[in-house]
Formats: C-alpha cells, structure tokens, sequence
C-alpha cells in the first residue's frame, strides 16, 4: 500500500514530496497528485510554514519564529485538517496517510 506522509520542512510540504513552486504533490498516486484542492492547500500549508523562517536573523543564520507558530496553531490545524479530509475523500483504500505534523501542531 502507498502512504502519503504530511511532514513540514522550509519550502516543503506537508504532502512529501510535493513541488516548492506550485505545491503539486509529486506521491506517484494520481488522485493524490492531481487533485487542485490538495495542490492549494498544500502550497498554502507551506507558505505559513515557510513565513517562520527569517535569515540572518536574531544573530544567526536561520532563525525559526517559534512564537509565531504558537500564535497561528489554529490556524495551521484547520488547514491540516482539511488537508486530511480533502485526502479522505480521494482515498480509495490504495494509500494511507501517516500524519507527523498534526500531533505536532496541537502539542505547541
């Protein structure tokens, strides 16, 4: 069975892998990599992710903004969960989704 894996990283995600341009998933399922409503929410998931980042910034390199990510968890939850649900809709039992950020968000 194929898994479709929700992770965040910079410019990434949360569908892995996915393009950093448009936010297509690139998972080798075609319900999953050609469905607009994911590629949307996908990029848009990852643009407020992303948005955390500052460079050469607070004295170092890269700094994460940890502070703003607590002030947008709920936000960032209802995105991921309608990522998981639009995933739901279009699963017919060939994937599974394993699920690594939402457990993160809500434990912020």
């Amino acid at each position: 069975m194929k898994q479709v894996k929700l992770m965040l990283d910079y410019l990434q995600g949360p569908i892995w892998t996915s393009d950093v341009e448009t936010g297509r998933p690139k998972t080798g399922i075609p319900s999953v990599d050609n469905d607009e409503q994911l590629r949307k929410l996908n990029k848009k998931i990852s643009e407020l992710y992303s948005s955390y980042y500052e460079f050469d910034s607070h004295g170092q390199a890269c700094w994460f903004d940890e502070k703003q990510e607590k002030a947008d968890k709920g936000k960032m939850l209802g995105l991921l969960g309608k990522l998981n649900a639009r995933l739901a809709e279009l699963n017919d039992g060939s994937f599974e989704v394993k699920d690594l950020e939402t457990p993160r968000v809500e434990a912020l």
